[in-house]
């Protein structure tokens, strides 16, 4: 359960992540598309309703070989998020393949998993994410994780964490 104060600091990182991606939107940005690799339908479900009205823009791949063709297609993902351990292909494989490819290593992956180390830190067996995060779905880091990854992609803005 948690306490008052994370209750708080939750509904105020959501607020200005809100009020950021509002703010982007008003602009009239093109998306940003992100492409969400996982096997689990319940992820897509909600990666959907926490994107929506935001500057990002979601495409569903169930499996590697379907994310694949989604990132050779013409209209490239600006940002991957993948899961590590899914029936088929890991996620772990197509970060590998991604970051030895020039075409696809300067798009920032995120990979999202239940894999801990002992300390609690997020396990990426590739050595190669651009950022980790632990499941379960939390808002609060898929967003900050996702303007992570825009600041990869766009240097130039001024974000701060």
């Amino acid at each position: 359960m948690q306490s008052n104060f994370e209750m708080t600091f939750e509904n105020k990182a959501i607020e200005n992540v809100m009020t950021f991606e509002n703010k982007a939107i008003e602009k009239n940005e093109v998306p940003i598309k992100v492409l969400l690799v996982d096997d689990e339908e319940s992820m897509h479900c909600m990666a959907r309703l926490a994107l929506n009205s935001t500057e990002y823009s979601l495409v569903s791949a169930k499996n590697v070989n379907e994310a694949r063709q989604v990132i050779a297609s013409q209209c490239p993902p600006d940002i991957v998020i993948t899961d590590a351990m899914m029936s088929g292909e890991s996620g772990f494989s197509l970060i590998t393949s991604m970051k030895s490819n020039p075409t696809t290593s300067k798009i920032p992956i995120i990979l999202w998993t239940i894999l801990e180390q002992v300390n609690g830190a997020v396990l990426d067996s590739s050595g190669k994410a651009d950022i980790t995060m632990s499941k379960p779905f939390n808002l609060p880091h898929i967003m900050e994780s996702l303007m992570r990854a825009k600041q990869m992609m766009r240097p130039d803005l001024d974000i701060l964490f």
